[in-house]
């Protein structure tokens, strides 16, 4: 018996990444209009969001030195991200200007994981991508 997958926030993420019930990838092929303008959504959210991190990683160089690797526990990392988040949006908030290094965001935009050869995903969770294509 499948169960139905019920999510209130989704991730999204590149197609090095498996297709999660939390985690949208792209269409690997669109071939409709609605497949095609959700490839093209997910894209422009997901530059958002790595330039996001570039941003952070240029205000808070302690984010930048691990080459992609996790110098701490994935708990305190996630306290790490989300403090400098809350930091940087104080800022932002009391206008406290900061040079932001153009290089360091350009490097984090071009990050990719490593392509792995995962399992298909479960029917159900390309059912919930197949949803949301269909709201395009």
């Amino acid at each position: 018996m499948m169960s139905t997958i019920h999510c209130s926030l989704l991730t999204v993420g590149d197609s090095g990444y498996p297709l999660e019930p939390w985690l949208m990838t792209p269409l690997s092929t669109a071939t409709t209009r609605q497949e095609m303008a959700y490839n093209s959504a997910h894209c422009k959210t997901r530059s958002i969001i790595e330039r996001c991190f570039g941003v952070l990683k240029s205000r808070f160089r302690c984010l930048d030195k691990s080459g992609g690797t996790l110098l701490y526990s994935a708990e305190k990392t996630c306290k790490l991200v989300t403090a400098t988040a809350v930091l940087h949006n104080y800022a932002i908030s009391h206008q406290l200007n900061t040079t932001i290094d153009p290089a360091v965001v350009d490097r984090s935009t071009s990050i990719q994981p490593v392509t792995d050869t995962a399992q298909p995903a479960a029917l159900t969770v390309t059912q919930l991508r197949q949803t949301i294509v269909q709201q395009f």
